[in-house]
């Protein structure tokens, strides 16, 4: 339950982050307009992109070992600026372990995901630059080969920034490619640090939009 609270708090501060940062854009502009004599006008929060997402791989490394992970993301975007979505990935292969017995592999399992709250810094037509944060929570098990139980399952919070970038290929596809960090919250494995489970990875996806109507 603690994991979850975590996450749900972190959740909560960051959309009111969100809230401040608007409010504060729009009484910037209502100052502005009071000084040259304007007509006041209060500036809506409205959805200017539908949703898209789609499908993608995230290179990275756990426990010094490169990894593949599969996964996917999509969004809204919201006053050309602000965006609301998720994403996760999860490992279709395992990173190997230092085996505790004789004629025994093991192998180390992850998977991740969450919400995504995220700022569009250069809302081009064709190319688009933003900033992203992934507030989630992941989990990690270990698995042998030949195959036995599944042992030492755990949950755990993640954050995960990123910067990013977006090309237009057509108007419903984007090409979508970007930097992260992924930090977890202290999950104690026996074989296995926390530090080893941070760290930078690079994702590159296809997004498929429902609608182009960027303003």
């Amino acid at each position: 339950m603690k994991i979850f609270r975590k996450s749900i708090i972190i959740s909560i501060t960051t959309l009111l982050f969100f809230y401040h940062a608007l409010n504060a854009q729009d009484k910037g502009q209502l100052d502005s307009l009071h000084r040259n004599g304007l007509p006041l006008k209060t500036r809506t929060f409205k959805m200017t992109s539908l949703a898209f997402g789609g499908a993608g791989l995230l290179f990275t490394n756990v426990n010094n070992q490169f990894t593949l992970m599969t996964g996917g993301r999509g969004s809204a975007t919201f006053n050309n600026r602000y965006t609301f979505g998720g994403g996760g990935w999860g490992m279709p292969k395992g990173i190997e372990l230092e085996s505790s017995e004789e004629g025994i592999y093991e192998f180390f399992k992850m998977g991740y995901g969450g919400l995504e709250f995220g700022y569009i810094l250069y809302p081009g037509d064709k190319i688009k630059f933003g900033t992203n944060l992934l507030v989630g929570c992941g989990a990690g098990f270990k698995e042998t080969v030949p195959k036995t139980k599944n042992g030492d399952f755990k949950m755990f919070p993640i954050l995960e920034p990123s910067i990013y970038s977006q090309i237009s290929l057509g108007k419903l596809i984007k090409l979508d490619f970007g930097l992260t960090y992924r930090h977890v919250s202290p999950v104690n494995f026996s074989y296995l640090s926390n530090k080893k489970l941070n760290g930078f990875s690079c994702y590159i996806a296809i997004l498929v939009s429902t609608c182009n109507c960027d303003s």
